[in-house]
């Protein structure tokens, strides 16, 4: 498969207030760590770039060129975890996690839906339960994501785990019987929310306005009390 290039540096200082600069600098601290690796590689990357990186599709085996100062190598990697920042959504850390193209490895790929489906159109509401499954495979033969047809499915009806369609060389760890996505009809209490929204809609545009009971307004002059 095809490799994306990712440029990252050496840091010397960790902790919390240097992280704290990097980011403020524009960069992300991260690691790198591997089996193979007596010690981990402590590093930093540029936000955009890897922004940029994380927004293709295809970024799952990544040819790190690792510069600390003096040279350059270049190892690959797959991206293990990402830590964002819950408030701003702003990516705070991340892992890279060494490979060789001779062993297989274990992680998580995202499952990508493709079309409407048939029972959507006939008034049924999807309900997507799975995003992401967990694969063992070499590296090279890791795919991007795993894509699934939804347009097809009719009211009543789901798509599990074990219909997926599964690349040659890629075992899936997931349970088989995991629903990853199925139609439904909406449920009553979501039939009475939509019926009073389309009633209240009406009620604006036919009257102008809605009647209502009780006390006038306070800017409404009210009538004077007999004595």
């Amino acid at each position: 498969m095809k490799k994306s290039q990712l440029k990252v540096e050496l840091r010397d200082n960790t902790g919390k207030e240097s992280s704290k600069k990097f980011r403020r600098g524009g960069m992300v601290p991260g690691v790198l760590y591997s089996p193979h690796d007596k010690e981990n590689l402590i590093l930093k990357v540029k936000k955009d770039g890897l922004s940029k990186l994380l927004s293709a599709k295809s970024h799952g085996l990544i040819d790190l060129e690792i510069d600390d100062g003096k040279k350059k190598v270049s190892r690959l990697a797959v991206i293990k975890d990402i830590q964002y920042n819950s408030l701003k959504k702003q990516i705070v850390h991340v892992d890279f996690y060494g490979v060789t193209l001779k062993e297989k490895l274990t992680l998580e790929v995202d499952i990508e839906l493709i079309g409407e489906p048939i029972g959507v159109k006939d008034g049924g509401i999807l309900q997507i339960e799975l995003r992401k499954v967990e694969i063992e495979c070499l590296p090279s033969q890791m795919p991007d994501s795993l894509k699934v047809d939804l347009s097809s499915l009719k009211v009543g009806e789901n798509i599990s785990v074990g219909e997926l369609e599964i690349p040659e060389g890629v075992e899936v760890l997931t349970s088989p019987d995991r629903i990853v996505a199925a139609v439904v009809l909406p449920s009553k209490t979501e039939e009475v929310v939509e019926e009073e929204a389309e009633a209240a809609a009406e009620g604006e545009v036919g009257e102008g306005k809605v009647e209502t009971k009780g006390e006038p307004p306070s800017s409404a002059p009210k009538t004077p009390k007999k004595e």
